[in-house]
């Protein structure tokens, strides 16, 4: 649509660079548009026929020009409704505004024309009224403001009323949102009357290249009204009360003048997001969550909504902000379905801007509902599109700032609802630290997130602050293990070393956790590891102490060498004993990657089989005292190949444990075999004498 129209653009004299910026104001004067800004030259020496340099003024067709505005500017035929609206709106605030200055005004107006917008549709003539009775116009007002193209009678209302609290609902600024009708429209009249004026006035466009005002005989009321004649076709359908009601309630639901359709108020809602959050009460909240629920995000259920955050402020920016978090608990295919939708919408003044305004929050906070209003987000001349630059950026970065810390303290004021929220919730905020760039609110993001903890009872979380308070004096690191469920992760071999050592382990229980872990790194300058770390680290080291009390013999070193003989070169790079005491007989550590990284391998299917066990120069360590160790031992003096199968398992025992066994299918026959020559074991030791 957009590369259509600066071909025309082009076509028609690049009277129009772009859609993006602001027209050239000018006046329609018959067949010729012409600009008000027109290049000046200054005269050069040249002959007296010819001079060097001539002064020429633009010219357009005017019937294509109108054309080329109203269609290239709007991408839906509906908004000339929101259009006609905001102008009828603006008219109304005007009055009010001179009322407030001029009272003589006000009492003439009387109180048989209340500030209202009136709206009467003709189906069966394909007509659709639209009637203020706002401050009217004069023949000047009727030619600069609907013959002038880009003239913007409003903007120049606030610029001279600039600071007046009554100025502050006009809405427009571009003065081409009256040309909208032109999409929809075969005939255009406009009946209008100016406050404190005698003189009724009529615009009439037919769809020629020109306008015509005739004075009015007989006595009109003031205020505007605009009469427009539908074309046949799909257009007939705004003549239809119900599309017009629909209309409403998308874009004009919460403007402040009262809209009557054919008699009904529409508009019954106030815009609660301009008002003090003390004022609102939660029925209110209630009513205004269903009524964005009916008319934008009809997926969800029009229920209560858990949290409200409710934002107001005049600096950095001016933000309206009201938002909710529904109390539906999303599921994983929920949350992998929305991960392009967007709950919140963008207006100014009142005025929808855009329903699904992506631009406004990041992707991982999609979840919330609401509207966010703010009279300094750049639009282009059609109010459709957000203009993205720095102001955006900053309105996305002060909202995000202000949704963290309304979540950080409702965690503190009520831990249970937050957990509860948390727990329908929490995939978003993974998703935050895994894609959030801004290291501040990466870090906000962390303190939301909970943890089951080795130091808490199975179900009570804590967070990662709560955890750095508890560490001990000497600890640097923030421990995590991750294991399908609680259970696994107390018996896990991992965990029993820190157990013994008194250091508290977070456990999580989602694939998903260890990839936040990982892009999370470090939490209050400390990083963030994975036990199996530690064990490789640390554990080595209370391995290499216990052991210097430890005698070795020919047997265990004959032992150490079949069990690496057994397994193979590419499934263990070293064997070494362990004298603590362990109920696991033994446990792998990874040297040239962490166990995350190579679990995330095997996850994503980019690691098969045992290919990639070579490459990870795994050390498998012995707990020697365990039975199973031992009974193996003295196994390998009566049935070597017995022996070297309950070592292959142990290995895979040890790999299942650490989360790094790729492919089981080879453990069912090799248990089999297991069991079978222990039959064939017991039998011979029953028989032998």
């Amino acid at each position: 649509m957009l590369s259509r129209s600066f071909l025309k653009f082009r076509y028609y004299g690049r009277l129009i660079n772009t859609i993006e910026r602001q027209i050239v104001p000018g006046v329609i004067n018959g067949d010729n548009y012409i600009p008000r800004s027109v290049a000046h030259f200054s005269t050069v020496t040249g002959t007296k026929e010819t001079p060097a340099v001539e002064k020429f003024e633009f010219h357009a067709e005017v019937k294509n020009l109108l054309n080329i505005v109203a269609e290239s500017l709007y991408s839906d035929q509906e908004v000339f409704i929101r259009e006609l609206i905001s102008n009828a709106s603006d008219a109304v605030e005007k009055r009010r505004c001179r009322e407030m200055s001029e009272p003589a005004d006000a009492s003439a107006s009387g109180v048989e024309n209340p500030l209202e917008i009136r709206i009467e549709t003709d189906e069966s003539n394909r007509r659709l009224v639209i009637t203020d009775t706002g401050i009217g116009m004069n023949r000047d007002d009727l030619i600069n403001c609907l013959g002038t193209i880009a003239k913007s009678g409003s903007k120049d209302f606030k610029d001279v009323n600039k600071g007046k609290t009554s100025a502050e609902q006009i809405i427009g600024q571009f003065g081409v949102g009256f040309y909208s009708a032109f999409i929809v429209a075969d005939k255009i009249k406009v009946s209008t009357k100016k406050l404190g004026s005698n003189e009724g006035l009529t615009w009439t466009w037919d769809g020629a290249t020109g306008y015509k005002i005739e004075k009015v005989t007989d006595d009109i009321p003031f205020g505007t009204r605009i009469e427009i004649e539908l074309k046949d076709g799909e257009c007939s359908k705004f003549s239809k009360s119900s599309v017009i009601k629909d209309v409403i309630s998308k874009y004009s639901y919460f403007i402040t003048v009262p809209i009557l359709l054919d008699g009904e108020r529409i508009n019954t809602m106030n815009a609660l997001w301009t008002k003090h959050p003390r004022e609102v009460t939660d029925e209110m909240n209630e009513n205004f969550y269903r009524q964005l629920v009916k008319t934008h995000h009809q997926h969800l259920a029009p229920e209560r909504p858990q949290y409200t955050i409710h934002y107001k402020t005049d600096v950095p920016l001016s933000i309206r902000a009201l938002l909710y978090v529904p109390t539906h608990k999303v599921t994983q295919l929920e949350y992998a379905a929305s991960s392009s939708d967007c709950t919140v919408s963008l207006y100014a003044r009142n005025v929808l801007i855009k329903a699904n305004a992506k631009e406004l929050l990041p992707g991982y906070l999609r979840f919330l509902v609401g509207v966010v209003d703010s009279e300094d987000v750049p639009l282009n001349l059609s109010r459709e599109l957000i203009q993205m630059d720095k102001i955006i950026l900053k309105l996305k970065k002060v909202l995000t700032e202000k949704i963290m810390s309304f979540f950080m303290s409702q965690q503190k004021k009520d831990r249970v609802k937050y957990v509860n929220f948390y727990n329908g919730y929490s995939m978003y905020f993974k998703e935050g630290i895994c894609l959030e760039t801004d290291q501040s609110i990466k870090e906000s993001i962390s303190n939301l997130l909970l943890f089951e903890s080795s130091k808490l009872k199975k179900g009570e979380v804590t967070t990662l602050k709560e955890y750095v308070e508890r560490m001990k004096e000497n600890q640097k690191e923030i421990y995590y293990l991750y294991t399908p469920n609680r259970q696994l992760a107390e018996s896990s071999p991992y965990y029993e070393m820190f157990k013994n050592n008194g250091y508290e382990v977070l456990f999580i229980y989602d694939p998903a956790d260890e990839i936040v872990m990982s892009h999370l790194s470090q939490y209050d300058r400390k990083s963030l590891a994975p036990v199996e770390q530690w064990v490789k680290n640390e554990g080595s080291k209370l391995d290499d102490e216990t052991n210097k009390g430890q005698s070795t013999n020919m047997e265990k070193e004959e032992f150490l060498t079949f069990v690496k003989e057994s397994l193979g070169q590419t499934k263990v790079d070293k064997v070494q004993p362990s004298y603590r005491q362990s109920d696991h007989p033994a446990v792998l550590t990874i040297s040239n990657v962490d166990h995350t990284a190579v679990r995330n391998l095997l996850r994503t299917g980019q690691i098969k089989n045992m290919e990639y066990i070579a490459f990870l120069k795994p050390t498998l360590i012995l707990s020697m005292n365990h039975p199973v160790i031992a009974g193996a031992m003295k196994l390998k003096k009566k049935n070597k190949e017995l022996a070297g199968l309950v070592l292959e398992q142990v290995y895979d025992n040890a790999l299942v444990s650490a989360g790094l066994l790729g492919d089981s299918s080879q453990m069912i026959s090799r248990i089999n075999k297991i069991m079978g020559g222990l039959m064939e074991q017991e039998k011979s030791t029953i028989l032998t004498p």
